[in-house]
């Protein structure tokens, strides 16, 4: 059984985020907001809802107007997939510093590496930061990402040979 309310209220948070305009989407989400009191009243488990929005809402609002942060989450989604696909490979991390440089150091790998070839045609061999419009040809981490060598000059590599 469907509660008329509840629906209610979904529809009006998916609403905020259909705004084209930062202006109604804040809009949107004070009036949401603005209905907690009552929600809550009615079911107490409603506060969950209200306390996620809030907590997300400064970077989700980000999203709206810009042409650089996806409006949908299909490319969040392709990220956590790829990221779950090197996690697999470990037991865990020891502390919650150590998960996040992996997360950090993990980011910037994959904003450089290509797609496969076996990817959508508009994905194929194109990186992440590639399709978001960035030209990334002189960037050394672009070229260690996709597999070739980077020419480093001998003279800085000689310089940084701890001794024996």
């Amino acid at each position: 059984m469907t509660c008329p309310e509840a629906l209610a209220l979904k529809q009006e948070m998916y609403a905020i985020f259909e705004a084209q305009t930062k202006r109604t989407a804040e809009k949107r989400y004070a009036e949401v907001l603005a209905q907690r009191e009552k929600y809550v009243q009615e079911t107490a488990g409603a506060a969950v809802l209200f306390d996620f929005l809030e907590r997300h809402w400064p970077k989700l609002v980000n999203g709206i107007e810009s042409e650089l942060i996806p409006r949908t989450n299909n490319t969040v989604e392709l990220v956590i997939r790829r990221f779950d696909q090197h996690y697999q490979n470990f037991c865990g991390f020891d502390t919650l510093e150590s998960a996040q440089l992996f997360l950090g150091v993990f980011e910037k790998v994959y904003r450089f590496t290509p797609f496969s070839q076996d990817a959508q045609p508009r994905l194929r061999g194109k990186c992440p930061l590639e399709l978001a419009g960035y030209d990334i040809l002189q960037v050394p981490m672009a070229a260690l990402c996709a597999g070739l060598s980077v020419d480093w000059p001998l003279e800085v590599a000689q310089d940084h040979v701890p001794n024996s």
